[in-house]
């Protein structure tokens, strides 16, 4: 068995009952729900966006025929466009759904609608000016459905990542696409296909589980991340009553380079207890690759820090892998103030990987 960055020396990481913050999860469960009490209903995916467009690829919502709406496509006169036209399509006619089993070859139970956010597009104008487009697939939902939505419920809740894989026919569940393939969408005339990983399909230690770790925690819980808090600190409040992280392990920093591996898809954050601490931390991370690595810190402290690193043999180049003061520059104060500035600066690399984050004018170099 290949070693775990989440095991070691025999040890396993604590796994626990978290709250019900995954949106992923608490969307299907409201579709299960829907099902349930026995009403048809309209799944409606956007499978492509481009440009400005207010709803993004992967975006979701449900429309029930007797009036109810989860999720959301992207808002606006848009989304109530397409919501009504969902409903009026469900009141008008008896539509084909994913499991029927009576379907000819010529009904299809998806039907694509392509939205132009352009006020001069002469046909498929959605009464948007922000300059972007989306196809956005209707998908028929019935009963017999609910098996195959409590099988993404399930797997959800138990943190794995499955592939949601759309086509003309209906609704599949297989394989999860690649690591660079989050989502896919192609299309050859009337064929296309639309594959999604769901689940947390990024991972983030926070190693130290003070007040910061905390906040952090619950930030990057809600932004669907798998949150892993390591400390050395065994009893400690902060840690004990963290419930936003899905694994808590208590370590030895002198050994982190044990527990945290290499990743080039991993984000690795600091917020440790002081100097000591995160400097013995950061010399064993330094070096290897991580999708981001940052430091909390002020900029006094990173620059001694980093001058000591210098000294013994460290380089410019690696000390410039480390974000360090951590977060974006908006004068942040509390620890969720702190959690909102990393979380945004996370968001800058995982969303755009060619970008480097925005710097702190206070950081050296």
């Amino acid at each position: 068995m290949a070693h775990s960055p989440w095991m070691a020396h025999g040890r396993r990481a604590l796994y626990f009952e978290r709250p019900n913050v995954n949106k992923g999860t608490e969307f299907w469960k409201l579709v299960h729900h829907a099902l349930e009490r026995g009403v048809a209903a309209t799944l409606l995916v956007v499978v492509e966006s481009l440009g400005s467009s207010p709803g993004r690829a992967g975006f979701k919502a449900l429309v029930t025929e007797d009036g109810a709406l989860y999720g959301s496509i992207g808002g606006g006169s848009m989304e109530h466009k397409l919501v009504e036209f969902a409903r009026s399509r469900m009141a008008s006619s008896s539509l084909p759904t994913t499991g029927s089993a009576l379907m000819s070859p010529s009904e299809d139970p998806i039907l694509l609608k392509r939205q132009v956010h352009r006020s001069d597009e002469p046909a498929y104008r959605s009464g948007m000016i922000c300059s972007g487009e989306q196809t956005v697939a209707f998908v028929s939902l019935a009963m017999h459905d609910r098996s195959l939505v409590q099988r993404i419920v399930d797997e959800l809740a138990g943190g794995l990542n499955i592939g949601f894989h759309l086509d003309r026919r209906g609704i599949r569940i297989g394989n999860v696409p690649g690591p660079n393939e989050h989502l896919v969408f192609t299309r050859t005339g009337e064929t296309w296909t639309f594959s999604e990983r769901l689940g947390a399909a990024d991972r983030i230690v926070i190693l130290g589980a003070g007040h910061v770790g905390l906040a952090l925690s619950r930030t990057m819980h809600q932004l669907g991340f798998h949150v892993h808090v390591m400390d050395d600190r065994p009893g400690l409040n902060t840690m004990d009553g963290n419930h936003w992280a899905h694994e808590r392990t208590v370590v030895d920093y002198a050994r982190i380079g044990e527990w945290v591996e290499e990743d080039p898809k991993l984000y690795v954050v600091l917020v440790s207890f002081g100097y000591r601490t995160d400097d013995i931390l950061v010399r064993q991370l330094i070096r290897k690759k991580f999708n981001y690595l940052g430091m909390m810190g002020s900029a006094e402290k990173v620059r001694v820090m980093f001058e000591a690193m210098l000294k013994d043999g460290f380089t410019e180049e690696e000390l410039k892998r480390v974000n360090a003061p951590i977060g974006l520059p908006i004068h942040s104060r509390t620890p969720e103030e702190i959690a909102v500035s990393i979380a945004a600066q996370i968001i800058s690399v995982r969303n755009d990987p060619q970008k480097q984050p925005f710097e702190d004018p206070a950081r050296p170099g």
